[in-house]
């Protein structure tokens, strides 16, 4: 007896030091497992001492025809051949560039640029004042801002711009691959308003010296196309959702939001930071391109299952109606820079996120390193609804005797100098851009009214896409008739989709119009509102000028784009929508015969996403809509760009990434 208890103490003793020592061995694995994970997940670029850069140079030769003078009102405008672009920036003048885009290889870096005049420069007498860039109908008080900076910056003798070339550079995806864009803007002409000069060159060659990676800095490891993230109570029915993915060859990972936020080893200031962090894992290691996010506010109230981040990046001050933040999901899609450098929107670690005023900028790249789309789920109901409209979308083919309309709702947006019927132009634009079997169904102010009748009738046809141009909030979308844009038609509210019954026939909708994608409205934030006399998204609490259209009539439970992709029996299979005040142009300053509504800020974008498919037939969602993102900061991104900034940051998908346009054959 004595000795077997004398036994058993020493096997006890035995357990208990081969107990610790395997807890010491694990933890010093955890240790192990915790700092590689560590070192290989936050490492603050992709490139590091131990990357092989290769050097290269490249020259390029631009050549301009003798500026034009053309006389337009009281001003001028300059056109140049080999210059088809034209710089409109608010109050400033207007003047043609040359726009060159190199795409190179990813995490490429650019070591100078220099330039050599192959002709003297030379000088025009103008007997005129230049035209300059004006704003939306919107934005009047950017416009006193930015005649303000025009006085303070070239009224001093300096030309405008300030030299001939001017580059930027980004990171981010073409149609599916890693790239370092190099964009360089070269201007024929420059304008000296104290002399009332045009000094101007024909020739100009570019050299370019720069390092890109001797391997790629993303090895193309095809693990897992797209990863989906959602909190663990909608895992259940989105794991349909994955089959139907994997089945259909898109390999696809399933994470919740417990997995990214509970490990020990995680770092990230918030529990933003971790999801972001978590996705530049993902795309590092797994070769993820397209990432969807599912969940938003938590029902009626303020917390999130799926956390927004907000943009500051355009100041109140600069804006007609204040607007002090705005959701962007473009946060977690846009991971790195040009030289693969974390893009964090907090550079100067003040807890502010995309700062951009008078003394503070946030480095910001902006291009998406991602194709990233939200479901903006609040209920699980909610998650099956959208992942079986999915499903049955693109399990087949769409039918082409629905999928081959393209509806288009639109009227006069404003009352502007030039009289234009922006939002019908721009849907002519549209029907060009789409090929010639669509068949056009419009919904057009000039014709009849815009109401839950006429909508609901066109969209009940089915559609692959519909168009709604115009203005918006979170509760509705409305529009003008014309000819002078002042009196609005009745409008398409939320109320209004309830009656909508286009079942399985579902168009990826476009809409152009402010708030129609703000996605964080709640009763409770409208209460909020109205108790604080303030505003709330777009629409004014207390009455004035903008009208009763802008009055919420205290039904919102969901933002406008995000109530018809989640409506059951019909709706939209996708939304792209503003989750901020958007913006058009307005006019024709550069004197093109073109509304400058289609040609820059929200038009283009809409335009450019159409087109994508239409003329150029890419077929995947969030891909069309983040390529269309790129080129748009390609094209108008500049240092003072901060409406262009919020263009692509407010720019939601609201759909599955991946989604196949049309469904599988």
């Amino acid at each position: 007896m004595h000795w077997g208890n004398s036994v058993k103490m020493k096997i006890d003793n035995k357990i208990l030091v081969m107990g610790i020592t395997f807890l010491f061995i694990l933890s010093s694995c955890i240790h192990v497992l915790g700092s590689s994970i560590d070192d290989d997940f936050f490492s603050e670029s992709l490139t590091g001492e131990q990357t092989e850069f290769v050097l290269k140079s490249k020259t390029i030769e631009i050549n301009f025809s003798v500026p034009e003078i053309v006389p337009y009102g009281s001003y001028y405008v300059i056109c140049v051949n080999g210059a088809e672009f034209n710089r409109m920036t608010p109050g400033q003048p207007v003047l043609p560039y040359n726009l060159t885009v190199l795409e190179l290889p990813f995490c490429t870096r650019i070591i100078d640029i220099t330039y050599q005049l192959l002709t003297s420069p030379k000088i025009i007498n103008l007997t005129g004042e230049l035209a300059h860039g004006s704003p939306s109908l919107t934005d009047n008080i950017g416009l006193q801002h930015a005649r303000a900076g025009m006085d303070a910056g070239y009224a001093d003798g300096e030309p405008y711009p300030s030299d001939w070339i001017f580059y930027h550079t980004g990171g981010g995806l073409s149609h599916g691959t890693h790239k370092t864009f190099l964009i360089i803007r070269t201007y024929p002409a420059r304008y000296y308003s104290d002399e009332n000069q045009l000094e101007y060159i024909q020739n100009i060659e570019i050299t370019i010296e720069y390092e890109e990676p001797a391997e790629p800095a993303i090895q193309d490891s095809a693990v897992y196309d797209l990863l989906i993230i959602a909190p663990s109570q909608f895992t259940i029915p989105l794991q349909r959702l994955v089959r139907h993915k994997n089945n259909h060859g898109i390999k696809t990972k399933l994470v919740d939001l417990p997995e990214i936020y509970g490990r020990i080893y995680w770092e990230g200031v918030d529990n933003q930071e971790k999801i972001k962090f978590y996705i530049k894992y993902a795309t590092e290691n797994w070769g993820v391109t397209h990432v969807l996010l599912v969940g938003g506010i938590k029902g009626q109230t303020d917390k999130w299952n799926m956390p927004a981040r907000y943009s500051h990046v355009v100041p109140p001050v600069e804006q007609e109606y204040a607007e002090q933040s705005f959701i962007s999901d473009l946060y977690y899609a846009d991971l790195y820079d040009s030289e693969g450098d974390f893009s964090s929107w907090d550079s100067n670690h003040n807890g502010i996120y995309a700062e951009w005023n008078g003394t503070i900028k946030d480095n910001m790249d902006l291009y998406p390193d991602v194709y990233l789309g939200r479901l903006a789920c609040r209920s699980t109901s909610e998650v099956r609804t959208v992942v079986n409209k999915i499903i049955k979308y693109e399990k087949t083919k769409c039918d082409d005797s629905w999928f081959k309309n393209l509806i288009l709702v639109a009227g006069d947006s404003y009352n502007d100098t030039n009289h234009f019927n922006e939002g019908e132009l721009i849907s002519e634009e549209a029907i060009e851009k789409m090929p010639d079997y669509f068949n056009p169904v419009k919904v057009y102010s000039s014709e009849q009214d815009i109401n839950r009748r006429t909508v609901n009738k066109a969209m009940n046809q089915g559609g692959g896409f519909a168009y709604f141009c115009g203005h918006g909030n979170v509760a509705s979308w409305n529009t003008h008739f014309p000819p002078d844009g002042k009196n609005w038609t009745t409008g398409y509210k939320l109320r209004d989709m309830m009656l909508l019954r286009n079942r399985h026939k579902l168009p990826i909708t476009v809409v152009g119009g402010c708030h129609n994608g703000q996605f964080d409205v709640t009763m409770r934030n409208i209460l909020k509102g109205i108790h604080e006399e303030g505003l709330f998204g777009y629409f004014s609490i207390k009455s004035g000028s903008i009208g009763e259209f802008w009055y919420p009539k205290l039904w919102v439970p969901n933002c406008w784009a995000w109530w018809l992709t989640s409506k059951i029996g019909g709706g939209a299979i996708a939304c792209i929508a503003n989750t901020g005040l958007g913006t058009h142009g307005d006019g024709d300053v550069d004197n093109n015969s073109i509304a400058d509504y289609l040609e820059v800020l929200d038009g283009w974008l809409e335009l450019r996403f159409l087109e994508l498919y239409g003329t150029e037939g890419y077929d995947i969602l969030g891909e069309n809509h983040g390529d269309a993102m790129s080129e748009y900061l390609n094209r108008f991104i500049g240092d003072e760009a901060k409406m262009d900034a919020k263009m692509v940051q407010q720019w939601e998908l609201f759909g599955d990434p991946s989604l196949k346009i049309g469904g599988y054959a």
